[in-house]
């Protein structure tokens, strides 16, 4: 089988399995089958071992649109979902064995997030949406890109999740979120504060009725045409806050996720309740956060213990 055709039916596949957001998976195969021609791999059945050895070695030396290259993280991504492709085939019958079976991939090294914003910081990117409205559009707009923001940094969710969130999985009264098929295709219950609450019930009963234009359906956050607002939707919403807070050019709807459980820990979360909260399936995932306060803990450790103190 040829493998634009292998790959047409893959989508297929993960559509009617309920997948909607398929651009990364799409985007990933669309890169591989093109490299796989420069190598005259054409077909499924070309496809071997030492062919995909070949193709992760192609990644560690890909370059990023930046000019530096590409991030063991976005290489794994890649692997991750021409893995899922090759089981495919193979549970499909259209390929006898996995050419990735015996493929040893990169290990992620656990890493800090490079930039992510102070509490002053997130609580000025709150506030930005509303300011420099000029026109009905910029109002709503405004109010809408509020709620996402506080939503996001209330509930610590990923921008895909709160893209498919709709109007039955909001509880403003009990102050909660459903999740529904997160990372893992998991469900949760997220808490939302109350801030957010009211700035997600104003979007609500002033806005979202205007955005609707005469339709009806079930999506929480609309786009201007009165569709649903899709992930990359939510990722412009926050670039564009982060350019008018004029803070670090670096911080992305993900980075909010990090602050979330960030300044929870530092007010004395639990590591095991922030968890909960963002989902993970380990406990040792959570525990990066940890290390994100070792400079507070460091600033607390000068001023506080006595040998320091003796020093001074």
């Amino acid at each position: 089988m040829r493998l634009h055709e292998a790959i047409r039916r893959y989508l297929v596949f993960l559509r009617a399995r309920g997948h909607t957001s398929l651009y990364t998976v799409e985007y990933t195969l669309r890169l591989f089958s093109a490299w796989a021609e420069t190598q005259s791999i054409t077909t499924i059945e070309q496809i071997t071992l030492d062919f995909m050895r070949g193709y992760q070695e192609e990644l560690t030396f890909r370059i990023s649109r930046d000019g530096r290259p590409i991030t063991i993280a976005t290489q794994l991504r890649h692997l991750y979902v021409l893995r899922s492709f090759m089981r495919y085939l193979v549970n499909h019958d259209l390929l006898i064995s996995d050419p990735m079976r015996r493929l040893q991939l990169p290990r992620q090294p656990k890493g800090l997030p490079r930039v992510i914003p102070q509490e002053t910081e997130a609580i000025r990117l709150m506030k930005t949406p509303s300011h420099n409205v000029s026109t009905f559009h910029d109002v709503l707009s405004g109010q809408r890109d509020v709620a996402i923001l506080e939503l996001l940094y209330s509930t610590g969710m990923r921008r895909g999740e709160v893209a498919r969130l709709d109007l039955s999985d909001l509880d403003l009264v009990g102050g909660y979120v459903w999740v529904r098929e997160g990372k893992g295709k998991k469900d949760r219950v997220v808490p939302i504060g109350k801030t957010a609450c009211e700035r997600v019930q104003v979007y609500l009963d002033a806005v979202r009725p205007s955005l609707l234009q005469g339709q009806e359906h079930g999506a929480l956050f609309l786009n201007q045409y009165g569709g649903r607002l899709s992930g990359y939707g939510i990722y412009q919403v926050v670039k564009k806050a982060v350019a008018k807070a004029k803070l670090s050019r670096s911080i992305t709807t993900h980075s909010l996720r990090h602050a979330a459980a960030t300044h929870m820990l530092k007010n004395g979360a639990p590591i095991r309740y922030l968890q909960e909260f963002l989902g993970h399936l380990s406990v040792e995932t959570t525990q990066i956060y940890t290390r994100i306060t070792i400079p507070e803990l460091k600033a607390i450790h000068a001023k506080y213990h006595p040998r320091e103190k003796q020093e001074e």
